[in-house]
């Protein structure tokens, strides 16, 4: 080796390269200004020979053979010019195979400081657009920019199928204290398949995803795919200025909650993609009286658990394209329709190569099992009080409503991370600073998501599941709650079905299940709800539920939905598309399309849904005929309702 070349060359560093133990490989690798001359120095491992190939303007290229400086596949030349070069490799492998390859280490970091303390902070919140892969083109090079958080890694690599899965080759560069790592790589393009390798400071080798993925191999869901920044026009400006004027206490809401893995299961196509679907769930919804769906999630889950989630940025793959869901939620708007997404910053699944001990430790999930865990489940608990991992999840929370138009989400049981006892027996749970029950860092992370959504655009909602009854969940942030639009109220739920599900001469003993809602149904904004997680089947798990023969359970399903629609609330229905028979479909179809036309038509079923001035008992004792008797209210005398209801199972 050229002895002024030799003495130029930092071993030390080199060898961090070599055993692949560095975070700073743009210190080495790459093209660096000594004198009057640049160092160019490249790891190849496997490679007998590389050339510099100098691209100069208005000069024929020229080609510099580098000298190998262990035979590792390190290489390294020093070139006498003024300016840094323009250039690329051309490799020639141990058995003969040649290659060109741009050098990913000309290429600076885009990340910088107010992004790193940003996110940080928990305050980047489209930090989407910097995170994970993105195509780009950089000096002319096309390629994919790669970025993931990793503090307590030694090393992380980005490998897939443009580099034959092997982490010496794409070291990435540690940009800020923090662990925010990122590299751009020449050649990677939008469909190959990629993962980060993580070595730990203990030697450890991990492959994991990647947190921000858009897009998951349906093969294997710890491989991420690299993807096109989404390209689609929107046709629904109209729709995203009136859903401002909707008004969350007066307007009537009714709500189809459905999932698209039961539409595509009804198509009887082996794929269907979500533009294909969209007259259909559109049709269905319409011709039951809807305006409202609520999505289970559509990200990326574990096959047969919706709310396992495998990516949170991650689209459901199996039914196309993000376009085509652009495509899907557009036609719903043209439609009138507007949609909810689930949405579960709550827990995360404990999968392999997942987040879960993402560089070694516990880095997205709290590091206490007393916190971290699940007890019942065994699901991993988010660490709300790192900024980085709340930025995580607010920042997917906006990807969907930026990305995609959703007009609200729908959080899970929020319960399960407010209280810091839920599902654990003494012992098993910490007190927070005060010694108090309450996790005080989730419950700032739920205030910072929806100060956030509001502040981006006040027509869309949040709504939530709570069941531990915490207060003021609907309330205002500024009146000291939560800042939720609506709660699911599983109470109500719960009585009604407890009542209903015996046979009408029992019922009198359970009457005060039905009057019980009375007395705190104007403490929030409620939802009542027949759920998924209430009847599994939509209707027909309502059919299953009720007593009798199937004239009567016919009648129970009727009674239970009128009840839904005229007590005080607004209202979500789980449908599944061809759960009842033909005759039975068609008639819920007819009975549900009148119910909730009357709904929305007659102030008295929803102007006053969350005023006590809006219902008044006439009779709520005859708990032995098996009937209630109330009125609902307008602002006019002329819109009052009088409600009979009767359970009893005869006229």
């Amino acid at each position: 080796m050229n002895n002024r070349l030799y003495k130029l060359m930092n071993w030390p560093e080199i060898e961090e390269i070599l055993y692949s133990d560095g975070d700073n490989p743009h210190r080495i690798l790459g093209a660096h200004k000594v004198g009057t001359s640049f160092l160019i120095q490249a790891y190849f491992p496997g490679a007998r020979e590389v050339y510099v190939l100098l691209k100069a303007k208005g000069r024929a290229e020229r080609t510099v053979k580098m000298e190998m400086a262990d035979e590792a596949g390190f290489f390294a030349t020093l070139i006498a010019l003024k300016e840094a070069p323009s250039y690329r490799y051309r490799i020639v492998m141990d058995d003969g195979t040649e290659k060109e390859a741009e050098d990913p280490y000309r290429f600076a970091p885009l990340l910088n400081r107010e992004d790193s303390i940003k996110f940080n902070s928990g305050l980047h919140y489209r930090i989407y657009e910097k995170m994970g892969a993105h195509v780009k083109t950089r000096d002319g090079v096309s390629g994919a920019e790669f970025a993931v958080w990793a503090p307590d890694a030694a090393r992380v690599s980005v490998i897939g199928e443009f580099n034959d899965w092997d982490g010496r080759t794409h070291q990435m560069q540690r940009v800020d204290p923090d662990g925010l790592f990122e590299l751009f790589v020449p050649g990677a393009m939008s469909g190959d398949a990629y993962q980060f390798e993580i070595k730990t400071r203990s030697g450890e080798i991990l492959t994991r995803t990647d947190p921000y993925a858009r897009m998951i191999s349906e093969g294997d869901a710890s491989i991420a795919v690299v993807s096109e920044d989404i390209s689609y026009i929107w046709d629904d400006e109209k729709w995203l200025r009136g859903r401002r004027r909707f008004d969350r206490d007066e307007d009537a809401l009714s709500i189809c909650e459905l999932s698209i893995e039961s539409f595509a299961a009804k198509s009887g196509k082996d794929r269907v993609s979500y533009r294909e679907l969209a007259s259909d769930v559109a049709s269905f919804v319409k011709d039951h009286g809807f305006k409202t769906i609520e999505l289970h999630p559509v990200m990326e889950h574990i096959k047969g658990h919706a709310y396992h989630i495998l990516g949170m940025y991650a689209l459901d793959r199996r039914y196309g394209t993000a376009e085509d869901f652009c495509y899907f939620m557009d036609y719903m708007h043209k439609e009138g329709i507007r949609v909810i997404l689930d949405w579960v910053p709550t827990f995360f699944p404990a999968v392999n190569g997942g987040l879960m001990r993402y560089d070694g430790r516990n880095l997205y999930e709290y590091a206490d099992p007393r916190l971290g865990i699940q007890p019942r489940t065994g699901d991993l608990v988010y660490d709300f009080g790192r900024g980085q991992v709340v930025n995580y999840l607010i920042s997917s929370a906006l990807y969907w409503l930026d990305q995609f138009h959703a007009d609200g989400l729908r959080l899970t049981d929020i319960s399960k991370i407010l209280y810091l006892d839920y599902d654990r027996l003494p012992g098993q749970w910490i007190p927070n600073m005060y010694g108090g029950n309450e996790n005080l860092e989730a419950l700032e992370f739920i205030k910072h998501l929806n100060s956030v959504v509001r502040k981006k655009d006040p027509g869309i909602m949040m709504l939530t599941k709570e069941t531990a009854c915490w207060p003021q969940v609907t309330e205002d942030l500024t009146g000291g709650g939560l800042g939720f639009d609506y709660k699911w109220n599983n109470g109500w739920t719960k009585d009604f079905l407890d009542y209903i599900h015996n046979d009408p001469l029992f019922r009198a003993g359970y009457h005060s299940e039905l009057t019980f809602s009375l007395i705190y149904c104007y403490t929030e904004r409620f939802v009542l709800a027949f759920t998924h997680e209430d009847v599994e089947d939509g209707l027909q798990g309502l059919y299953e539920l009720m007593p009798g023969d199937s004239f009567q359970k016919m009648a129970g399903v009727r009674l239970s939905i009128a009840y839904l629609m005229t007590h005080p609330g607004k209202k979500l229905l789980y449908m599944e598309p061809g759960a009842l028979t033909m005759d039975n479909a068609a008639f819920m179809e007819n009975m549900l399309k009148s119910i909730n036309t009357l709904v929305e038509e007659r102030p008295a079923l929803h102007v006053l849904d969350n005023a006590e001035n809006g219902f008044e008992w006439i009779n709520s004792m005859a708990a032995d005929e098996c009937m209630m008797t109330f009125v609902r209210k307008g602002y006019k005398d002329s819109d009052m309702l009088l409600v009979v209801v009767n359970m009893a199972g005869v006229e």
